[in-house]
């Protein structure tokens, strides 16, 4: 039978009008985070730790910068003529110019300008710990003070710098070893610690390393060693290919702004002083890169001029004998104002379209054709053959005469400016071969930075707290969403299908003293937690049971009496507690109640009276060794008995709750008290509970917010309804207004 709507139901009701179970909201993602804020804390706090464990033991990375200027204005190939003819105007994209930064031909010899190929790391440092000494007890360039007296180890300052060192190629990748041996001398050993070389500062050494195909020659030469006599340096030399990979991602070039020819150059290294070195030996190969190619150029442009030359010159003399002779035979002196216009315009776009055939021809021996050098020039030709016709045509109209005056005049004027910029420009020429000055210069060369550039220890910390804040809601949210817990009184009722008789607040008098309880547990010096009805009676948990003992008497059984059972989906809902306080609240209206522990496995109702449980109990009446009378147990509270589980675990409780025994013992405790309250064990973990409410008069469900999940409540009622048992209502107990959590497991076993 369904009861009308209680005041908790109307409550829960109005908190969750209109909510379906898929809902989800920053209120329901919040109270999962506070249902599991020690799970929460702990996985930030862990997260926050591994951050500042990383601080203290990560190496560092320094960064050093460098600054380029590029004059991205190009002339043309033969530059000079660039200003007589206005021919070619190249901007030489900075995005080229950034890949020859990173090119092969830059990268070599900034590595073997610094020794790059070869890794150079201290061997005798205590791992860790070594490290962590030495940030902070190594004094600027000199050697840390060894602590306890363990000179034997490195522990801060120690460093060696190679001016050569070539190991065969067979053993790139493998170990060698140098010693410091004081004084400036050293050991070099392989990996197998044999003695392959002795030296000095700046002494270069030959040595042969044993390989699997014979001894292999190689040379070292050591510029800097700082160092305790025994201190130890690992030297790895790796292949060519494989540094230029490296350093290409240690690298970082880019256009300090849109347009603004300055280039921003950057190198990451674990050395500052490495950084620095191979930033700076990469702007120096860069700038010479660039020297040699613009040298190239004016060579190959003097070359092509002077083959031009020759031929300008005698190509001047011919048409200046075609003029005077025309003008002897003519007798033609002045010309007219419209022939001398129409003359200095075929003079100049002459000039300009033999000019542009020039570079032209000069910029398709050193460019495949295609390139946009070549592109420029034959557009541009184009456009002056177009431009001549024009003024083909236009001379055509003139008389005969000035025609032919014309044209040899034109001839005249265009040769004799083009041989006087050709000599012009390959003086010009034989100057720039001999003191080529490249288009890119060094504006700032990079400094020995003094501080790492990372870690960071703001930027570390707080990538930890938000990493762990972050993994920590990700993990929260996972579990919650796996376990799928009820949340509220109305989900209750509807995966339940049984009306809601009390929703029991959770209560912190409560929980702390069942906190007291475990820690006295562990002291064995445990004290029995007093029932909260009694202590507390205040308290929202006891209203909300005496709401029940209202709501069950006039609207359920429809008489005083009868045997009342709770039981609920797992342990750890409550029901004992529940069942207990329930107890006293009627007990406290003058009934009398007897309480029976009928969870045979693991007894709780002991835990809440300091009288002795331990002697008879249930297992012993149902098992026949005791009389009812005998088993009983006074609480200390007025109308309130006790009948314990018993005094010792039997071997099979649940074949003795299953015996008539347990029934016929109901009918006589109904004979002497007004209700037999029976904490049952939990449905899902075994079958007692199925039991024993076959032969009691009404069986309640307790459930539990931050517990409870949806497929225990639903299981728990189909296991009672299969075996046809009626449920009279459910009892929610543990309810937060301001959240809701989740819970899980089955987990139930037995206690001695």
């Amino acid at each position: 039978m369904k009861s009308e709507s209680t005041l908790p139901t109307m409550l829960a009701n109005a908190a969750a009008q209109d909510r379906s179970d898929d809902d989800v909201s920053l209120l329901m993602l919040w109270q999962n985070v506070l249902s599991h804020r020690r799970l929460f804390y702990g996985i930030t706090a862990g997260v926050v730790a591994l951050a500042v464990l990383y601080l203290l033991v990560a190496a560092p990375v320094y960064k050093a910068d460098a600054l380029i200027q590029v004059d991205e204005q190009q002339g043309s190939a033969l530059g000079a003529l660039s200003d007589v003819a206005s021919a070619l105007s190249l901007n030489k994209p900075i995005d080229g110019e950034l890949d020859i930064l990173t090119s092969r031909a830059v990268l070599e010899p900034a590595i073997d300008a610094t020794q790059a190929r070869t890794t150079v790391k201290v061997a005798n440092r205590v791992p860790l710990l070594g490290r962590l000494y030495g940030r902070y007890y190594t004094p600027p360039d000199g050697i840390a003070d060894a602590p306890l007296g363990l000179t034997g180890f490195a522990w801060g300052g120690e460093r060696l710098v190679l001016s050569a060192f070539d190991a065969p190629r067979v053993l790139y990748g493998k170990k060698f070893r140098v010693r410091a041996q004081g004084g400036g001398r050293w050991t070099l050993e392989d990996r197998d610690g044999n003695l392959l070389a002795r030296g000095a500062l700046d002494q270069r050494v030959a040595f042969e390393a044993p390989t699997d195909f014979g001894p292999a020659p190689g040379f070292i030469e050591i510029r800097e060693l700082h160092g305790r006599p025994g201190a130890s340096f690992t030297l790895v030399e790796s292949s060519l290919d494989d540094t230029i990979d490296v350093m290409r991602k240690r690298m970082t070039v880019q256009e300090t702004t849109k347009g603004s020819s300055m280039i921003a150059l950057s190198v990451k290294n674990s050395e500052p002083g490495l950084a620095a070195a191979f930033a700076n030996a990469v702007a120096r190969a860069y700038v010479a890169l660039n020297i040699k190619h613009r040298a190239e150029q004016s060579r190959l442009s003097l070359e092509f001029l002077n083959r031009k030359l020759p031929a300008f010159r005698e190509e001047l003399a011919q048409s200046e004998d075609r003029l005077n002779a025309y003008r002897i035979r003519t007798k033609t002196i002045d010309i007219e104002e419209q022939t001398e216009a129409l003359l200095t315009r075929a003079v100049d776009l002459t000039k300009q379209k033999t000019l542009i055939d020039l570079n032209l021809q000069a910029t398709r021996e050193q460019f495949r054709p295609g390139h946009p050098a070549v592109k420029t020039l034959e557009a541009q030709d184009s456009v002056l053959d177009g431009a001549l016709r024009d003024v083909e045509k236009q001379v055509q109209a003139l008389p005969s005469t000035q025609q032919d005056y014309l044209r040899l005049a034109r001839d005249v004027a265009v040769d004799t400016q083009l041989y006087t910029a050709l000599v012009a420009n390959a003086q010009q020429l034989e100057v720039a071969e001999a003191g080529t000055t490249g288009n890119v210069s060094v504006i700032d060369f990079a400094a020995r930075p003094d501080s790492a550039a990372w870690p960071k220890t703001p930027i570390v910390l707080a990538g930890g707290v938000f990493g762990g804040v972050f993994l920590a809601f990700l993990v929260v949210q996972a579990l919650a969403a796996l376990r799928d817990t009820l949340r509220d009184p109305l989900d209750v009722e509807r995966v339940g299908q049984a009306p809601i008789f009390a929703v029991v607040p959770a209560s912190t008098a409560e929980s702390q003293a069942a906190r007291g309880q475990r820690r006295g547990n562990k002291r064995q010096s445990a004290q029995p937690v007093a029932l909260l009805a009694s202590s507390s009676p205040g308290d929202p948990s006891v209203e909300a049971l005496r709401s029940l003992r209202t709501t069950l008497r006039f609207s359920l059984l429809g008489k005083e009496g009868g045997s009342i059972l709770f039981t609920g989906p797992t342990e750890g809902v409550g029901k004992t507690f529940v069942a207990l306080n329930f107890a006293y609240v009627l007990a406290l209206k003058g009934l009398r109640v007897l309480i029976v522990d009928a969870d045979l496995r693991r007894a709780g109702a002991r835990r809440y009276f300091s009288a002795n449980t331990s002697y008879k109990g249930l297992a012993n009446v149902l098992a026949g060794d005791a009389q009812l009378e005998d088993a009983l147990v006074q609480t200390g509270f007025d109308g309130l008995d006790l009948l314990p589980a018993g005094s010792a675990l039997p071997p099979n409780p649940g074949e003795l709750l299953e015996r008539p025994a347990f029934a016929a013992m109901l009918k006589e405790a109904a004979t002497r008290y007004d209700y037999v309250i029976v904490d049952s064990p939990p449905v899902l973990p075994v079958s007692d509970a199925v039991t024993l409410a076959q032969v009691c008069d009404a069986t309640f469900v307790v459930s539990r917010a931050d517990t409870t999940s949806r497929h225990q409540l639903a299981e728990t009622m189909k296991r009672l309804n299969q075996s046809g048992i009626r449920v009279t209502g459910q009892v929610f107990n543990g309810f937060r207004a301001t959240r809701y959590g989740y819970g899980y497991g089955y987990r139930y076993q037995a206690q001695g």
